[in-house]
């Protein structure tokens, strides 16, 4: 070691000396030995430095490892003594494993006293525990604290009674006195739940002043759900301590606002006692409802978000609002009867109002909808309102209907005859509509548009009896103008209502019928100014002179008939609205085409060759008087049985009378066999090649013909005598106003009208039951 030092310090020297021979290797150098100098000094202070750093690490090192050493020969020394204990407890436990089994009950006598002594203290600690819980009540921060200090000690206090009820020797005394430890836990938990509840019941308050309290009484409750659910799921469902609080939470809350609505539903019932004179008090409690309406709003924005989601706490409260609402709304409803129309309007409103509230929530429709039954108060308030609407709309129609029936009808600047009452008919309609639809678009409105279809209906039956009761023409051409004009106002009117239902409830009305209604009354008032002029007796006179008379064969009758239609013709076009002229022209057409086969068939008494050409003549005279007024092709089909009976008269043998009868079933269906009679024996008498046999063959043909046809359409063989019957009721009703009664010529000639004309019996024109001026 000392040779290695020694040789270490030989190099070290020589390259000592190296260095200083490198150093000074010039003269010059010797001028920078000062330098060298201090250079190797700083060089020599560093190196010792390092070296001294280096010595005391390693002295340190030195201790540490002889502090190991020490230790570790210090525990040696007591695992030999730990040692040396072992093997003398051995020893003598070789003697004692004879008494394995006293010392087994040994061990557990002694484990159960440990436990025991355990039971008691914590028993005994039950009061104070319990007072140190109570006295963090004070504070409602430590809220979920004392509930779970509560939850503790309630269990330890469950055990513990549950070990006394099941042991055998304990002593009343001791028990009773046991049980006021028990007690106390009791009465603190029973306070920790009033502080609970009254919280839960003061939700809104409390949610807008501290929400971190409400949501720490929510997170007591969740915790209890916890608890529930593992009692559940351990088979211990009927612990006292499961305690359903959230069921109890919810209910809490619907009682909070049970009381809180009680003094509304208590004005409620006053409003029943108050009769007459309630607009003050609908007022006040609409008023007191808006207030509770205004509450949902705190409670979307502070209640609901410290509850879990799972509570779906704002439909909760809005349900119970809803139900709240409802009583007071039946209650209203009740006194329905004693309330102004603008009460119930305004109920009506708030209604409205209320659920477009709800709506803008998110709640869905059917969780703002009001019961709609029969004795709800929604139904009670609508079944007033609608009510009164009926009766008030039934006199206001009354007194329209009479007003313009009385009076004379009136000329617009053009010379249309009108009458005020559709222009006010509709005005009020539309009013009524009009009211209710600010207040309503649901139920109400569909009602009350109901009511409004059913006074169409009543409107024009009212109207019907008047033209059935016989009217002037001016005031029929009234009668056309109005409902055309009616008809026009209902379709404004179905498209008005319908834009005004809500999307549910469109479609729901049906107002088609009542606007057809007023259309197929214009056509009726068309038909009854058909037979006013048919019914003029001058007029009717003239088609008795047709197809017999000479003044038929010369043309003056016809002449007569035309130029009587074109006067009528220009009083319609001056009294009629132009969109109906056209239809009006067209029903005379048809009438008067019907009366001139009707006077063939019930008057020809010949037929020669001029009667045959005047037949023709009359039908090309019609069809160009007509052809101004209407299509050539409408007038060519009415004009279609007057050719037919013409080519009837003329046939040359039974099998062209047969085809030609077919023929004019064709375009006149209701013309029996019977009515041919006549025709059939004007052949026979001017035709010396045609015997009487001849022409009950042709007859019998013709019934065979009619037969067949009529079973093959599925119609009854009874047009002829529905006729008749309409004839008959005719007469008779015009006996009845003291007019004369027909004869039967007359009789058979307007039945063979009936049947000649196209409409079936029910819809053919029949003469007013009294004269009608003109």
């Amino acid at each position: 070691m000392n040779d290695s030092v020694v040789e270490q310090a030989n190099q070290a020297r020589l390259l000592a000396t190296a260095e200083v021979a490198r150093l000074l290797a010039n003269g010059d150098d010797l001028k920078r030995v000062a330098a060298l100098r201090e250079d190797v000094l700083i060089k020599q202070q560093a190196n010792k430095a390092q070296l001294s750093a280096a010595v005391a690490s390693q002295v340190e090192a030195t201790k540490s490892g002889l502090d190991m050493l020490t230790r570790a020969h210090q525990a040696l020394v007591l695992m030999r003594q730990h040692f040396q204990d072992i093997t003398q407890l051995c020893a003598e436990c070789q003697s004692l494993i004879d008494c394995h089994d006293k010392i087994a009950v040994l061990s557990e006598v002694h484990y159960n006293l440990r436990k025991t002594l355990q039971d008691v203290e914590n028993i005994a600690a039950l009061p104070l525990e319990a007072a140190e819980a109570e006295e963090m009540l004070r504070d409602n921060v430590n809220l979920l604290q004392v509930y779970e200090m509560l939850a503790s000690l309630e269990g330890t206090s469950m055990k513990a009674q549950q070990a006394l009820e099941s042991g055998t020797s304990v002593n009343l005394r001791e028990a009773h006195n046991l049980g006021s430890y028990f007690q106390k836990v009791r009465l603190t938990a029973g306070k920790f739940e009033e502080r609970l509840w009254s919280i839960i019941r003061n939700f809104l308050a409390v949610s807008q002043e501290d929400p971190g309290l409400l949501v720490t009484a929510v997170q007591v409750v969740e915790l209890q759900e916890m608890v529930d659910a593992q009692l559940v799921a351990a088979g211990q469902g009927a612990s006292p301590l499961r305690k359903a609080w959230r069921r109890r939470c919810l209910s809490q809350i619907a009682m909070c606002i049970q009381d809180s609505f009680a003094p509304l539903l208590q004005r409620c019932s006053q409003l029943i006692a108050a009769g007459e004179n309630t607009d003050q008090r609908v007022t006040e409690i609409l008023d007191g409802a808006d207030d509770w309406v205004a509450q949902l709003v705190p409670i979307y924005d502070h209640v609901a978000p410290c509850f879990p989601p799972s509570y779906r706490i704002f439909g909760v409260v809005c349900a119970e609002h809803h139900r709240q609402l409802a009583s007071m709304i039946d209650f209203i409803g009740l006194c329905a009867d004693n309330l102004a129309n603008a009460d119930i309007l305004k109920v009506m409103q708030w209604l409205a109002g209320y659920q477009e509230s709800l709506g803008e929530f998110g709640l869905e429709e059917e969780e703002v909808a009001f019961p709609t039954g029969p004795q709800t108060g929604v139904s009670l308030l609508i079944n007033t309102y609608v009510a009164r609407i009926v009766a008030t709309l039934s006199s206001w129609l009354s007194n329209i209907v009479e007003g313009d029936f009385k009076g004379e009808p009136k000329a617009s600047a053009e010379g249309r005859m009108w009458t005020p009452g559709a222009v006010d008919f509709f005005r009020i309609l539309n009013e009524q509509v009009a009211v209710v639809a600010e207040v309503d678009r649901g139920d109400m409105l569909l009602r009350v548009g109901q009511a409004a279809v059913a006074t169409m209906d009543h409107f024009q039956a009212a109207q019907r009896q008047h033209v059935s009761a016989g009217l002037p023409l001016e005031m029929l051409c009234a009668v056309i103008n109005n409902n055309m004009r009616c008809y026009d106002e209902s379709l404004e009117f179905a498209e008005g209502l319908e834009e005004r239902f809500a999307d549910n409830f469109k479609g729901s009305l049906d107002v088609e019928a009542a606007c057809r209604g007023f259309l197929d009354l214009a056509k009726e008032g068309a038909a009854a100014c058909v037979a006013v002029v048919f019914s003029d007796p001058a007029f009717a006179d003239l088609f008795t002179r047709l197809y017999w008379t000479e003044e038929w064969r010369s043309g003056d009758v016809t002449s007569s008939v035309l130029a009587t239609l074109e006067d009528f013709l220009q009083d319609f076009e001056r009294m009629v609205l132009p969109t109906f002229y056209r239809r009006l022209a067209e029903a005379l057409l048809e009438e008067c085409m019907a009366h001139f086969v009707a006077a063939l068939l019930s008057f020809l008494k010949g037929v020669t060759e001029d009667d045959v050409a005047a037949i023709r003549r009359d039908d090309a005279r019609i069809r160009q008087f007509f052809a101004r007024f209407t299509k050539p092709e409408k007038v060519a089909r009415e004009c279609q049985p007057l050719i037919d009976v013409c080519e009837f008269v003329t046939a040359d043998s039974i099998e062209s009378f047969v085809l030609s009868y077919t023929a004019l079933l064709t375009s006149a269906p209701s013309i029996t066999p019977t009515l041919l009679a006549n025709l059939i024996n004007a052949r026979a008498t001017s035709d010396k090649h045609m015997t009487k046999a001849d022409a009950r063959e042709v007859l019998e043909h013709c019934r065979e013909v009619f037969v067949d046809r009529q079973a093959r359409s599925g119609v009854d063989d009874g047009a002829h005598s529905a006729a008749q019957s309409a004839a008959a009721a005719a007469s008779a009703a015009a006996q009845a106003k003291g007019a004369k009664a027909p004869t039967a010529k007359e009789a058979a000639f307007k039945a063979a009208v009936n049947a000649a004309r196209k409409r079936s019996a029910a819809g053919a024109l029949t003469s007013p039951s009294k004269p009608a001026a003109t």
